[in-house]
């Protein structure tokens, strides 16, 4: 199912586990092996897991809450400083909670954009149409850090059914990406679309 249709109430802290598909989508487009990456809202560690298995060096893991995932600590991503016992990062990656009106989402981008401002690159997974509203144009159109989009051209299922019916998500989703700029000049925002044809078939 999807994460907020009706007839299901919203799950407590937005918590709704990544399936590894959608990492392994990530990662036909954005190189993770070898990386050092920040998982901040790690849950119950199967994004984690899942960037482990697409080849990362190490993923440091932190949520606001303990949910018996090992976390490196118990760490709120949206507050202004960071963990005392944080490697050099080179990728911050996660599915962020969404809050009322998407604006705890918001504060995750913000704050990520803040801890990418010298260097690494940010990902979050986010609905597709996030881009779209007007008050978040300094996150996207207006934002010299906006690398680009990929498109999941299969629907995330967040959690089984119990009632019998087949799960038919009706949500679609993205990964959006930041990263420090290297050139002088801005370059264009890229659209790029996965998984591939062979795993979204599987």
């Amino acid at each position: 199912m999807g994460k907020h249709e009706t007839g299901f109430e919203r799950v407590e802290r937005d918590l709704y586990p990544t399936p590894a598909w959608a990492v392994a989508a990530l990662a036909e487009h954005l190189d993770i092996v070898g990386k050092v990456i920040w998982e901040c809202a790690a849950g119950t560690g199967k994004m984690a897991e899942a960037l482990k298995a697409a080849g990362a060096a190490r993923v440091y893991c932190t949520d606001v809450i303990a949910r018996g995932y090992p976390l490196d600590d118990v760490f709120d991503f949206t507050r202004g400083e960071n963990p005392p016992a944080l490697p050099p990062i080179d990728l911050i990656v996660t599915n962020p909670a969404y809050g009322q009106g998407n604006r705890l989402a918001v504060k995750f981008i913000e704050a990520g954009l803040r801890r990418i401002a010298d260097r690494g690159s940010l990902a979050l997974l986010l609905p597709v149409d996030f881009d779209s509203a007007k008050t978040r144009t300094h996150l996207f159109c207006s934002c010299p850090y906006f690398t680009g989009k990929i498109v999941l051209t299969r629907r995330i299922v967040w959690f089984e059914r119990s009632d019998g019916e087949k799960e038919a998500p009706k949500e679609n989703h993205a990964w959006f990406v930041w990263s420090c700029p290297v050139f002088k000049t801005r370059q264009l925002p890229t659209m790029m679309y996965a998984p591939a044809m062979a795993l979204r078939a599987s």
